[in-house]
């Protein structure tokens, strides 16, 4: 818990300097602010390792943005109340390697089986970052999303945002760092992050090329991961043609002479209609140790969204661990039914246990399944 303390304190000095810099730049230009977000509502109910239960999240998002001529500065933060088996589910994911470590319970735990009576409140911090633009560069510091990689669900390149599989869809966890990013041309450019930890030898450090050259968006990455005690050597692309493209690989040496790790992803999408397909293979030559999520060597991601309309649309995303056999697949239809209100159906289903797996790999060796409702309010 102290080094956790130490860590954010670290943290927090780096993002104040900035602030203090921010504020000095702002003090020259007028300010524009925006406030934004979301209100939803997710009631569901799941058969678990043949157990049944209910269970709801209903989340309030608020996100400020304020500009400035020559700086940004973003805060955003998600405030949901869970209850029932999303309370029993959040305090287990909590307990686990899986836990995020962006969140914050309260309360932090509970003991006892599920109870529909049961509630927790989850408070995460997704972005507080400030960005200043200068002549020849722009300088990021505090929780922002860096987001190197192309893929679609697995980007070996990507070692500061972390994978979020609680909700229906994946998404990132934003990383507290100072970037660095240079323009050297139109296409072409360099970017160097930090991300400090309280001994700086245990953050993550990087420097990456991009650059466009004959329709091949590519980039090169060379990284320090404190973290593991290794150094990173990685490459990616995106090609546009008629059905596009994507590939990426790193490979990481470690300092105890251990064999090194290989992690690659490609994939492909396509549209055609009101249809777009997608797929994408992945593989992981570390086992836990380089990706505790998906910890077996050959994995495969697919999705098809039918836009039926401009206010209907159906999709289906399934994630397989070739190597486990097991995986999950989720169906869900959504429908405009107000100006910026959203409301979907969906149903998730997942078979043998997955070391992530469908409610965190409570299944046995059958089927589970999910089924819900979503209700989303944008303002």
């Amino acid at each position: 818990m102290r080094s956790r303390i130490l860590s954010v304190a670290v943290r927090g000095a780096l993002l104040a300097s900035f602030l203090a810099v921010g504020a000095a730049a702002w003090a020259q230009a007028g300010v524009s602010y925006n406030l934004g977000g979301l209100v939803s509502s997710e009631p569901y109910a799941a058969w678990i390792a043949s157990d049944f239960s209910y269970g709801a999240v209903s989340t309030s998002s608020l996100v400020l943005d304020a500009r400035g001529e020559k700086a940004r500065a973003e805060a955003s933060i998600d405030t949901s109340v869970l209850t029932g088996a999303a309370a029993q589910e959040a305090w287990l994911l909590a307990s686990t390697p899986y836990g995020r470590s962006d969140e914050l319970l309260v309360p932090a735990a509970v003991s006892g089986a599920y109870s529909p009576e049961e509630t927790a409140v989850s408070l995460r911090v997704r972005s507080l970052y400030l960005k200043l633009d200068l002549d020849w560069a722009s300088v990021t510091a505090g929780r922002q999303f860096v987001n190197y990689g192309r893929g679609a669900l697995w980007s070996p390149t990507d070692i500061f945002d972390e994978l979020d599989l609680s909700g229906l869809s994946p998404e990132r966890i934003g990383s507290d760092a100072l970037r660095l990013s240079v323009p050297v041309g139109a296409t072409e450019g360099l970017d160097l992050v930090a991300a400090p930890n309280t001994a700086p030898a245990d953050g993550r450090y990087a420097l990456c090329g991009r650059a466009l050259i004959g329709g091949v968006d590519g980039a090169l990455l060379a990284a320090r991961n404190g973290e593991n005690k290794g150094w990173v050597v990685g490459a990616d692309f995106k090609a546009d043609l008629e059905i596009g493209f994507y590939g990426e690989a790193t490979y990481e040496l470690y300092d105890s002479g251990a064999d090194g790790t290989l992690r690659a992803a490609a994939g492909a999408d396509y549209s055609f209609g009101d249809f777009i397909i997608a797929a994408e293979y992945y593989y992981n030559g570390g086992g836990a140790a380089a990706d505790i999520l998906f910890p077996d060597a050959h994995n495969l991601y697919g999705s098809i969204v039918w836009k039926a309309s401009e206010l209907f649309q159906l999709s289906d995303t399934t994630v397989w661990d070739i190597s486990a056999s097991c995986g999950t697949s989720t169906l869900l239809a959504t429908l405009s039914v107000a100006q910026n209100a959203t409301l979907g159906a969906f149903v998730q289903g997942g078979y043998g246990a997955a070391a992530y797996g469908l409610e965190l790999g409570q299944g046995g060796s059958g089927w589970d399944a999910i089924c819900g409702l979503t209700i989303e309010v944008k303002f």
